[in-house]
């Protein structure tokens, strides 16, 4: 099971994930993560502390579209996350390839110059 919860309180999109990240639920997100994908300048923050695990599946999802992402200046970062989550994270070498922060706040004013 997957809880996403999508909030936009400034510029930044916070998309907070609760549960498993995996085959079986990884559509859901694909599906939110599409359209910003398409937007320009699209500053999204994962805020995940509740996500208990998350399979290469689940990493696939941020693979997908980040490139994209990237293309029209824009990013995802992560905060919050689990010290299990973050070693799937490592373990597949992902953890250069993204920038992460221990709190929400961090992870917002990240994205402030």
């Amino acid at each position: 099971m997957l809880t996403i919860n999508h909030e936009k309180p400034t510029t930044v999109d916070i998309i907070e994930l609760a549960g498993i990240l995996n085959a079986d639920t990884s559509p859901r997100l694909e599906a939110l993560l599409e359209p910003l994908a398409n937007s320009d300048n699209s500053q999204i923050l994962f805020h995940i502390p509740e996500l208990t695990y998350i399979s290469s599946a689940g990493i696939g999802c941020f693979i997908g579209v980040i490139k994209r992402i990237r293309e029209k200046n824009g990013d995802i970062r992560f905060s919050g996350m689990a010290p299990k989550v973050k070693r799937v994270f490592k373990l597949l070498d992902m953890d250069d390839f993204f920038k992460f922060f221990d709190t929400k706040e961090q992870g917002i004013d990240s994205y402030n110059p």
